[in-house]
Parts: structure tokens; sequence; C-alpha cells
């Protein structure tokens, strides 16, 4: 027999009676005298059908065998799988929106260090940040420990296990870095789900001179404007082969099936930040648990429990628009409070069809460009936004360190004559709530009212909705 006939006579035989099909068949027979006569059967007469063979070089397998040797990913492997995962996914959690800590940020979980803002985190460097994706200067790198502003120190222990690097976003000159604070933390705040970015210092250990491209000495390297991101909780669940793949603005119309409010309060937050790069990419689809079953073919993947969510929040309060540039499209005050909300939007004496203001970049194909709102969906943001204290707001833009931003800073780093920390702040917030206002204000068609208002207006049940807009939401 030629040798590489041989070997793939060795391949064929390992697959067939090393398989856990075969060995499951073989363990509920009653003798063992009829597994062994199985054995030499297959050996006598394996041979004989791989030189029946010669003309490829390939063995086709049973489906059986096939099954048994293949190991199904946690991904989908249907369309149709994806669909349903959508139709049954979460947008939105019912929180107590004035009650949300801003400045502390979502709960952590209770086996990671416990991150605050401004907490210096000591790391080991792990990935450049080119091959993580994205253009924005960032790398990866391994939390060992963390120390606080007041000196207190978390260091690993067997009750704090970091599992994975995480992701940090580092610069200054990155709007980036400040966007992603205040975008998540108002999703976060108002119910939405959210990915949890916290604002930190990075003592980075064997941190090379550019930690983007992984070149230069390797030595101790501080970033004193930073974010790391910790994931929500659960898979990242795409079609098996397509790993970028995200859900689309159409789909979420199309596939998902929560109430239309929650949907078009989704689109109406996303022209509110000016969410403008919102390719599908930039959106999630996750699952609390994966089940694949690997008997069907296709197999079959189900999640349990699975959640739509927007991941990619950082070209957000500017201007939007086909180019999102860093100084324009990133958190940039003048172009965010310039921009209209509405395109268009009635009043309380005359509502009438709404459509937000927001014009997605041209590479956000499939994205979401001026949506139409309903009534439904204005008024359920209304309403938990106005929840929102003018302390909330405040907290959101100074856990964002929005002062810290070079364009407020002469170039030895002092304020601009005039400028403080507490002006910037102030510039953002006020920026914030006139903009709100226009949600409040305006009103809309119903696309499809329900019978009972309170869940759109008190999706907690409280005795008393907390409102301060000065304009009533509803």
């Amino acid at each position: 027999m030629i040798p590489s006939l041989t070997a793939t006579v060795q391949t064929v035989y390992r697959r067939i009676f090393a398989s856990p099909a075969f060995r499951a068949t073989a363990a509920r027979r009653r003798f063992a005298g009829f597994h062994s006569r199985v054995i030499h059967r297959q050996a006598i007469l394996l041979p004989a059908l791989l030189l029946a063979s010669l003309g490829s070089a390939l063995v086709a397998q049973t489906p059986e065998i096939e099954a048994a040797n293949q190991k199904p990913e946690k991904g989908f492997y249907t369309a149709k799988d994806r669909l349903n995962a959508m139709h049954s996914a979460a947008l939105f959690l019912p929180g107590k929106v004035s009650e949300a800590d801003i400045t502390a940020g979502p709960p952590q979980q209770k086996h990671l260090f416990q991150i605050h803002d401004g907490d210096k985190l000591i790391c080991d460097f792990k990935t450049p940040g080119n091959k993580m994706g994205g253009k924005t200067p960032k790398f990866g790198c391994q939390i060992t420990g963390v120390e606080s502003a007041d000196g207190q120190k978390q260091t690993l222990t067997s009750d704090i296990q970091e599992d994975d690097p995480v992701k940090v976003k580092f610069g200054a000159t990155d709007n980036e870095v400040f966007a992603e604070i205040v975008a998540t933390r108002l999703m976060w705040a108002m119910g939405y789900y959210a990915d949890a970015w916290y604002p930190v210092q990075v003592e980075c250990h064997g941190c090379p001179e550019n930690p983007i491209s992984g070149s230069g000495t390797a030595t101790t390297r501080t970033y004193a404007v930073a974010n790391i991101v910790r994931k929500l909780p659960g898979k990242k669940m795409t079609e098996v082969g397509k790993d970028e793949q995200g859900w689309s603005w159409k789909e979420l119309d199309t596939a998902n099936g929560q109430p239309v409010y929650e949907r078009d309060g989704l689109k109406l937050l996303a022209a509110f930040i000016q969410h403008s790069d919102n390719k599908p990419p930039q959106q999630r689809l996750s699952c609390n648990k994966v089940d694949v079953d690997g008997k069907t073919q296709p197999p079959t993947t189900t999640c349990d429990r699975s959640i739509m969510l927007v991941q990619d929040v950082g070209a957000t309060f500017g201007s939007g628009g086909w180019f999102t540039s860093n100084t324009s499209a990133k958190m940039n005050i003048d172009n965010w409070s310039g921009k209209k909300l509405w395109r268009s939007a009635g009043t309380d004496a005359a509502p009438h069809a709404c459509q937000a203001n927001l014009r997605k970049s041209l590479t956000a194909k499939d994205g979401l460009s001026d949506p139409k709102i309903s009534e439904d969906g204005r008024r359920f943001d209304a309403g938990l936004m106005c929840q929102l204290s003018d302390q909330q707001i405040e907290a959101l833009f100074r856990a964002a360190r929005v002062a810290a931003m070079p364009k407020y800073h002469n170039q030895d780093g002092s304020f601009k004559p005039g400028i403080d920390e507490a002006s910037v702040v102030h510039q953002w917030v006020e920026a914030f709530k006139k903009k709100r206002e226009d949600i409040a204000n305006a009103r809309c068609e119903w696309k499809d009212k329900p019978a009972d208002l309170a869940l759109i207006d008190n999706p907690m049940g409280l005795a008393e909705v907390p409102n301060f807009c000065s304009s009533k939401p509803f």
C-alpha cells in the first residue's frame, strides 16, 4: 500500500473507532465478542474500500461519523436560529432612573477587581492595539492590581480573578475616551443594555513604546487619561464564519419582538447622542447561555436569554454625519448642541408624524438614518430621561472628565482664560438639558398605543414618577 494511502487509512481508522459515536454504540452492546467481530470485519473491509476510491484522496464519511467528529462552535448555523434569538432578545431592563449612581456606574461582578472612576489600574501588557480592530489608540492589558485615590489597594487573591485582559483606550486627544463614558452611562441609567466603561489611569508594565503596533522598548508606562471596558456578560452571537456580524436597525424592526416603544425609544436615543456610525458591527446580539444540538444537520443553536445592544458608541455627542472625524463627530459641544434633534415633530396641540435628525456615516451600510419616531418611543424616552436630576447629568460629564479635553487647555496644561472644570461641565449640562426638552416638548403620532399607558410612562411602577424637565413629557 502506498504511504499516502496508508496515512489515509490510519486517519479514517482512528476517526471510526475512536469516535464518540462508535464508542457509545459499542458500549451499549451486551456482548464484548460482538464488539470484537465488528472491529475485525471493519479492519478487513477498510483497505478494500479505500483502494476502490484511489481516484480521490478523500474518503467520504457517513453523516453519523461526520457529526460525531464535528465540534459545533457556539454560533448560529442557520439564519433562522439567529432570527429566533433576535425575536426574543431584550432591549431594556426597567430600573429606578433617579436612583442610578452615575458616578459609580453599572454594578460589577464580585470576582473582578472593583473599578472606581479615577483609580490607577496596574496591568501587564498583552495585545497591541492594531490586533484588536478599529482605529482608536488602544491595547490589551491583564490587570494585576488597582489603587484608589485614597491609597486603598486591590491585588489578585483567590476571590479576585480577572479572567481575560481588558481593552484599554487611552489619550486625551482621542475624543472617544470621553464620549464612551457619557453615552454608555446614559444608556445604562435609562435602562438600555450597554457595556460598562470606566475612566481610569493606567500603569502598564512591559508596555512597548508604541502599544498600538507593539514596537519599541518595553518598560513601565503611565497613561493619565484612559478607559477600560467590562463587556456585558454573555456571548456575542453571529452566524458561523461571520465574526463581524451584528444587527441592523432594519432588523430591530423586522426581527425583534419587543414593544414599539422600546424599539423606537432606542432609535430616538441614537439620534439624541448622534450615534451616526451605526453599521451592524457596532451593534451586538448576545446570549446568556448557548445550546448547540450537534445531532441535527446543520447543528441547531438556541439561546436561553438573548439581548440586543449598541456596543460601540465612541463616535457620539458631536455632529454625526457622513464622516465620523475625531474633532467634529465625537464629543464636540458646539456641533452637538447646534444639531437639531428633530427634522419634523408635532406639538401638544397638533401631534403629527415625527422624524429624528440623524445622518448616518458613509460607511454605515444598513445603518440608521433620520428615523421615524412614534409617540410610543418619544413618550417612553421622555419619561425616562426627565427622571435624571441635574446632579446626575452633571455626574455624566464629570465622570467622562470632559474638562480634560485639550481644547480647554493651554500647551502647559493650564486652563485657558475664563475656563475651569465647573464651567466646562456646566456648558455640557445645559446643552444636554436643552436637547432633552426637545424630546419632552414634542408630540408624535401613535403607532401601537397600549391600553395601559403606565407601561410606557411608569415601567417601574413607581408611586410617583419624577420629572426634572421644564415641560411635561406626557
